[in-house]
C-alpha cells in the first residue's frame, strides 16, 4: 500500500482513495486546529467539527455510507493515510454479455454483479443453454508505456460459482476505452484481446487471485497506449455447458470488493485516471 498525504485546508476535504473509506487509520501532524465529521456528503463551509490533535488514529464510521471530512479552518496541518493501490473498476461500463445457443438472443447487461459460464436450468427466450461472459473494466490505469511492472494481480469476489470450473482472464487489447463497441456477446467475443492470459480453478474459496502481469505488460505495448488507457478485462468460462444445471459463476465487481492491482518497481502504484462520464 502507498501512503497519501494531504496538506489540509479551511475547505472540507475527503479522501477519494482511502482503503475502506469506513475505518480509517491517519496521521494528523502539524501547528493548526484540525477537525473531522462524518457526513454523508460535503459538510457546510459553517459546519462545526470535531477538534483532532496531533497523532495517529483509527476512525470508525457511525453508520454505512458515512466518509470522514477534514479541515484547518486556521493554521496548517498535513494529513497522513493509507492509499488504496487497486485501480478503481468503471462502474458505469462494466457487465457481461449473454447468448443463447441459437445466437437469436443475446445482449449486454450494465451491472456489477458479473454472470460467467452456463445456465441449461434456467428458463429463458431463445435455446437454452445460455452463455455468459464478463466485461470489466477500469478507469484509466494510470500506467505508461515504458513504465516497469513489478505485479499486477487480478482479486475476484465471488458470489456464486461450482467448484471445478475454470475462469480464464485477457484483455481486450485495446488502447482507448471499447465499451460502446459491446452491444451484445457476439460484439465482445469479436474484439482483439492479449496473447497473454491466466487461468484459475475455483475450489472452496469465494476469493480467488490471478497474477495478470503478463497481460498488462502486453497492453503497454499496444500502439497509442498511454496513462489514460483502461485495462478492460475479458472473464469466461473455459468448460462447455451441464446438462439441466446452471453452472455461472457470479462475481462482485463493486469497487473494492474485486480489485485489480499494478504495482511498479518502484514501490509505489500508477495514479488511476477518472472515467469519462457516459
Amino acid at each position: 500500500m502507498a501512503i497519501g498525504e494531504k496538506a489540509l485546508t479551511s475547505s472540507w476535504w475527503t479522501a477519494d482513495d482511502w482503503v475502506d473509506p469506513e475505518r480509517l487509520v491517519i496521521t494528523v501532524d502539524g501547528t493548526g486546529a484540525v477537525e473531522f465529521t462524518w457526513e454523508i456528503g460535503t459538510p457546510a463551509g459553517a459546519a462545526i467539527g470535531a477538534p483532532i490533535a496531533n497523532g495517529t488514529y483509527t476512525m470508525t464510521a457511525p453508520a454505512a455510507g458515512y466518509r470522514c471530512y477534514f479541515w484547518v479552518p486556521s493554521g496548517s496541518a498535513d494529513l497522513y493515510y493509507t492509499k488504496n493501490s487497486a485501480t478503481p473498476v468503471d462502474t458505469l461500463r462494466v457487465g457481461y454479455v449473454y447468448k443463447d445457443t441459437s445466437g437469436s438472443y443475446q445482449g449486454f447487461t450494465q451491472t456489477e454483479n458479473l454472470l460467467v459460464g452456463f445456465d441449461d436450468l434456467t428458463a429463458q427466450a431463445g435455446t437454452e443453454p445460455y452463455k455468459y461472459d464478463a466485461y470489466y473494466p477500469t478507469v484509466g490505469i494510470g500506467l505508461g508505456s515504458a513504465t516497469a511492472v513489478d505485479v499486477s494481480y487480478l482479486m475476484l469476489k465471488l458470489g456464486r460459482w461450482t467448484e471445478g470450473r475454470t475462469l480464464r482472464v485477457k484483455a481486450l487489447k485495446y488502447a482507448v476505452d471499447k465499451h460502446a463497441d459491446i452491444l451484445d456477446w457476439d460484439d465482445l467475443d469479436g474484439l482483439t484481446k492479449t496473447t497473454a492470459y491466466t487461468d484459475v480453478t475455483l475450489g472452496v474459496a469465494d476469493m480467488v487471485t490471478l497474477d495478470i502481469t503478463a497481460i498488462v505488460e502486453e497492453l503497454q505495448a499496444v500502439s497509442g497506449w498511454t496513462t489514460d488507457s483502461p485495462l478492460q478485462l475479458h472473464i469466461r468460462d473455459t468448460g462447455s455447458a451441464s446438462a439441466g444445471n446452471d453452472v455461472t459463476t457470479s462475481i462482485d465487481a463493486r469497487e473494492g470488493i474485486t480489485v485489480a492491482v499494478v504495482l511498479l518497481t518502484s514501490g509505489e502504484s500508477p495514479t488511476p485516471v477518472p472515467a469519462e462520464p457516459l
